[in-house]
């Protein structure tokens, strides 16, 4: 985290670390955000390259990153 918010100054670019627990268990997890088509090479290489236990890295729009639970038509 440290790292990308002094180097990364692209302001597409956004990450977002979530610490869960529920007093047993610590999760991690990390929501990393690039507004537009694609991302430049290597922006996210620090999360990415981080072993981990599941993944869901893909390409999304914006409206995609937004709960569904909030409902249609009000996003």
């Amino acid at each position: 985290m440290a790292d990308f918010s002094v180097y990364v100054q692209d302001p597409k670019a956004a990450t977002l670390p979530w610490y869960f627990s529920d007093g047993k268990t610590q999760t991690i997890s990390q929501v990393i955000f690039y507004d537009g088509p694609t991302p430049p090479p290597g922006i996210f290489d620090n999360f990415t390259n981080i072993p981990s236990l599941s993944s869901d890295l893909k390409t999304s729009s914006y409206a995609d990153m937004i709960p569904s639970v909030i409902g249609a038509g009000l996003r």
